[in-house]
């Protein structure tokens, strides 16, 4: 006989020895009955649960108490995490709103430009070419803006450019696609200019200052000239037009014994970073020996006369 068989009998032996389930279900049943009984007819046993209850209540107060702190921390902690989430999604939609608000804005800064050139082209009453600029690298000290029209377009040398604020510069360079404008504020730019209010001409200088002040030099001492005084194109030369909007006097100065004036004006187009431009058309003046040479630059003298 094996060990594994001796086991199993073995088993057997201690279950037939054993009370049945059936006989412990009885006896659990038949205490049970006897001690509802016996607590239904003895006070003591009555008493003695209730003593029981009493204890049992500081115990109950504390589980119950630790049951809900556990149940509290969780939600603490749940409503924290849930919080965080969602003041990450809050972040990132207003990320996304201010982004679009941005791009909203710029464009409806670009419609607005665009409008307000479609209006100066109605006024001026010709087919004049829109022009968009394009980005380059600053130089303080050459104030020139690449443009998106070239000579393919119809964009030539000593075209005027302008904007809705009014006069930008002049084409001094013109290729297939591209062309390159010198701004009025730029040092090698001069402007033939009249003071709207009196009539009175003068020449507006570049600067070639940050803040493209423009410089009105050899005014008349005796010229009424006044901060605030619109400044206009005169006409003269057959580049600009007349009467385009050059910009306002803000300061005008007269040194002591000198028999000129000199006003600072602050130009009307924005200068800074021009978007939108209008190339006039009219007739191609013929080419200036001064502009004609890539290499150089256009002189002052040259500007004024053109």
């Amino acid at each position: 006989m094996t060990r594994a068989t001796a086991t199993i009998r073995s088993d057997r032996f201690r279950r037939r020895k054993g009370p049945s389930r059936a006989g412990e279900c009885l006896l659990i049943c038949l205490l049970s009955f006897s001690l509802l009984v016996v607590e239904a007819n003895v006070p003591a046993v009555q008493r003695m649960r209730g003593i029981g209850e009493l204890v049992n209540v500081p115990v109950q107060a504390t589980v119950r108490f630790f049951s809900d702190s556990f149940r509290g921390v969780q939600g603490y902690f749940h409503d924290q995490s849930s919080l965080m989430r969602e003041n990450r999604e809050l972040r990132a939609r207003l990320l996304r709103q201010e982004v679009n608000l941005q791009q909203m804005t710029s464009l409806e800064a670009e419609n607005k430009a665009l409008r307000s050139l479609h209006t100066l082209n109605a006024q001026l009453g010709s087919d004049n070419l829109t022009a968009e600029t394009l980005p380059g690298t600053p130089d303080p000290s050459r104030h020139r803006v690449t443009l998106n029209r070239g000579s393919r377009q119809g964009a030539y040398i000593g075209q005027p450019v302008v904007d809705a604020g009014g006069v930008v510069g002049q084409v001094t360079r013109d290729y297939l696609v591209t062309s390159e404008a010198l701004l009025i504020s730029d040092a090698n730019h001069a402007l033939p200019v009249m003071f709207e209010r009196t009539g009175l001409q003068a020449i507006a200088l570049g600067t070639g200052r940050r803040d493209h002040r423009l410089l009105l030099p050899f005014v008349p001492a005796h010229a009424d000239v006044v901060r605030g005084d619109t400044v206009v194109s005169a006409g003269t030369g057959g580049l600009f037009p007349a009467g385009l909007r050059v910009g306002v006097v803000e300061d005008v100065r007269n040194s002591s014994g000198q028999a000129f004036l000199e006003a600072f004006v602050s130009p009307s187009a924005n200068l800074e970073s021009p978007r939108q431009v209008l190339l006039l058309r009219s007739e191609p003046l013929p080419p200036v020996g001064d502009l004609t040479p890539a290499d150089e630059e256009p002189t002052a003298a040259a500007a004024a006369g053109s």
